[in-house]
């Protein structure tokens, strides 16, 4: 039940939404969609938007062009703005930490999603009588499809955010010790904090688990069997943990590591991740925390680019998972991709060396290094179908010679 009504417009008008009871009408709309608790709170993000633009432009009866002026604003440079049922406009600024008001512009795809509540809402009045679908084929910018925006991390990479990860949580236990008020609890804290964000890490970049699947995970989730143990997986759109992800031994020791140095009162219900603050001490870590805390943990490695994300971790372990393997499906398999097309943005690593050699290929063709590169290859063909005795005569020839 939602504690802010959604008065997104008065009645009469044709192309107008009816508000007779905005409260059960926003109830009834939600149990129409029937999704899951994170859907359900992004169209709920979604229409609170577009309910706060419409006090904001004063419109009580939006029409199909008023939806396209929504869309235009959100593309365009704007002032935060946020519904608020405690204004008399309906509305209010957003703040910073400062308290400053400030500006934004929405990216393409954010675009989409606010539109695509809307436009589903639109769709579910009509079909109703309610009102008019007056959102009917009014699209968001078009999107440039890159499979590839986030970007992947190297073996080296990962090894070097691990020992960053291991470092900043030794440097934190180092300075709750020197902190004479409850050094104890301090130091434990640290010590929690920095195996947790580790353990967490290690899940998304090697077993490629997505942040609300760490979130989700309960310590009965855990299981051991003949020497092996495996995690249970609530996977995306899934309503229970119904898929089985075997650990490395190294990831089961950092998560037993962590699961050591926890000092709340755990049972075998509790969540395997749980928040340390004060307030929240033992409850379940929220999704958004940890994407925040795996973001940092990238900045603080030297990792401070856009395209790399908590989600990226995932991405590395399916583009190494395909490097190592070259077998397709077994990436999948790794992955938990339902539709093999989504596995196959994993081969953009092959595809870019492919596409380097041919770069150079290219170049060497347009300055005549071509023939010459063909004298090296015949060459190196030649030496690698020498036998031993042959090799070691070329070998001293050659010594000879460089005298």
């Amino acid at each position: 039940m939602q504690n802010e009504v959604l008065k997104l417009a008065e009645a009469p008008a044709a192309e107008a939404i009816t508000t007779q009871s905005p409260l059960a009408f926003y109830d009834e709309f939600i149990a129409f969609i029937d999704r899951g608790e994170a859907t359900t709170r992004a169209y709920t993000k979604n229409l609170k938007q577009f309910a706060a633009w419409l006090h904001y432009a004063n419109i009580e009866q939006p029409t199909r062009a008023d939806i396209i002026a929504y869309r235009n604003y959100l593309a365009s440079e704007h002032e935060a703005i946020y519904l608020d049922a405690n204004s008399p406009s309906g509305w209010n600024y957003r703040k910073d930490k400062s308290g400053n008001t400030y500006t934004v512009k929405c990216k393409p795809n954010t675009i989409k999603q606010y539109l695509q509540s809307v436009r589903q809402l639109y769709k579910w009045g009509a079909a109703n009588g309610y009102f008019n679908n007056i959102a009917e084929n009014i699209h968001a910018p078009k999107i440039k499809q890159d499979r590839h925006k986030k970007e992947a991390l190297t073996a080296a990479d990962v090894e070097k955010i691990e020992n960053s990860i291991v470092s900043f949580a030794g440097e934190k236990i180092k300075d709750a010790a020197a902190n004479k008020k409850d050094t104890k609890g301090r130091i434990d804290r640290a010590t929690e904090q920095g195996k947790r964000l580790f353990a967490m890490y290690l899940l998304a970049v090697n077993c490629g688990l997505r942040t609300i699947e760490i979130h989700r995970a309960n310590l009965s989730d855990l299981e051991t069997k003949d020497g092996i143990t495996y995690l249970h997986i609530q996977g995306k759109g899934h309503s229970e943990a119904d898929e089985k992800k075997t650990l490395a031994p190294a990831v089961k020791e950092a998560l037993d590591d962590y699961l050591n140095s926890r000092i709340d009162a755990k049972t075998n219900n509790s969540p395997l991740f749980v928040a340390t603050g004060n307030r929240s001490k033992g409850k379940r870590i929220a999704t958004t925390t940890i994407s925040t805390m795996l973001k940092k943990a990238l900045k603080e490695a030297g990792y401070n680019s856009d395209k790399l994300t908590a989600h990226s971790l995932r991405h590395t372990a399916g583009t190494n998972v395909q490097e190592i393997t070259g077998n397709l499906y077994l990436t999948q398999n790794y992955m938990r991709h339902e539709n093999p097309a989504t596995t196959e943005i994993y081969l953009h690593c092959e595809t870019q060396k492919q596409e380097t050699e041919i770069a150079q290929r290219l170049y060497n063709h347009y300055h005549g290094k071509d023939s010459q590169q063909d004298e090296i290859s015949k060459l190196e063909n030649i030496i690698s179908s020498l036998n031993a005795s042959q090799l070691q005569t070329l070998t001293s020839i050659a010594a000879a010679m460089a005298k």
